[in-house]
């Protein structure tokens, strides 16, 4: 069995082979590899038999917002084994040799969603995010206009992705998106369907959301600087999605969103997801003090703290 990084010119081989173990489709993975800037086949490690992919595990290298600042992360996705040749340890060494890249690379901590213990032997640690549920019921009129965001203009493109940065970095485990081709192709694709909320010209609000049945899921939200301090964007929020719930055709929907943003940890339910796991790879690099890696993610220290049950938020638009 041989271990390594994949090579350039085995991107459609590595392709067939997440293809065959995922139910994904093609598409999926070919947009997760061209669409993101900071790809890099280094990140793709591999197991082969005897010249065959077997096995394989994606590095996502990216940065994410932790106590306001950006600090390096690898995301662990696209973990793939062949059925004949699981439960050989084969996933276990690409993990192994996942944290080595990483660790040559500098990369601050590691981010994933799963829950198998596989991850919690290699030192991941699982991290509750929060999501509140609660129905909303359509309304066109609001005090913003609320329309599909225009991805073909470059200068509202712009203002979105400097909104986004701002409010961004009031949680901790939200993706740093300092590259505009991040924007008007990652985003783009994976966000569908979203919207911009504009006041006198001005817009102050992006969200971006997902229909599961009878159900809406906001993938992502922004709130200008003004809307946030009004009320942490309650106002606009519910005016976004309410307008968006009325374009449905639809009188009401019940919205899952992450608790953290507006008043969430106040709607009338809330749930806790233990999908996501974190690994600190530099710990001599995160200058703030912790008792743990959850009391790292769902606390901010003064004065950037909100007095919220946590801080951490993890957006779909980014999934990996």
């Amino acid at each position: 069995m041989e271990f390594r990084a994949l090579q350039p010119e085995e991107l459609e081989t590595w392709l067939d082979h997440v293809t065959s173990v995922f139910t994904g489709g093609r598409k999926y993975f070919s947009n997760h590899w061209h669409n993101d800037p900071w790809r890099d086949p280094e990140g793709i490690r591999i197991a082969l038999d005897n010249g065959t992919i077997v096995s394989t595990v994606r590095v996502f290298i990216r940065k994410m917002f932790l106590h306001g600042e950006p600090i390096t992360v690898g995301g662990i996705g696209e973990v793939s084994t062949r059925p004949e040749y699981r439960r050989r340890g084969i996933a276990t060494q690409l993990l192994k040799d996942s944290i080595k890249f990483m660790e040559s690379r500098d990369i601050v901590m590691s981010s994933l969603h799963g829950s198998q213990h596989i991850y919690s032997i290699e030192g991941w640690e699982k991290v509750p995010r929060y999501y509140a549920r609660q129905p909303f019921s359509a309304k066109k009129r609001s005090e913003w206009e609320v329309r599909p965001v225009n991805f073909d203009n470059a200068a509202e493109v712009k203002r979105i992705a400097d909104l986004y940065d701002q409010y961004a970095r009031k949680f901790n485990g939200t993706f740093v998106r300092d590259e505009m081709t991040y924007w008007t192709q990652w985003v783009r694709t994976e966000s569908s369907n979203a919207w911009v909320a504009e006041r006198n010209g001005s817009i102050e609000g992006y969200v971006s959301v997902a229909q599961r049945e009878d159900e809406l899921w906001v993938k992502e939200f922004t709130a200008s600087a003004a809307a946030f301090a009004m009320d942490s964007g309650k106002q606009l929020l519910e005016g976004m999605l309410s307008h968006i719930i009325a374009q449905m055709d639809v009188e009401s929907l019940e919205v899952v969103y992450p608790a953290p943003i507006a008043d969430g940890f106040n709607a009338p339910k809330v749930e806790e997801h233990t999908s996501t796991m974190y690994r600190i790879n530099q710990p001599t690099v995160l200058s703030d003090s912790f008792n743990s890696i959850p009391d790292l993610l769902h606390n901010h220290p003064q004065p950037l703290s909100q007095d919220i049950k946590s801080h951490h938020i993890f957006w779909y638009t980014d999934g990996y």
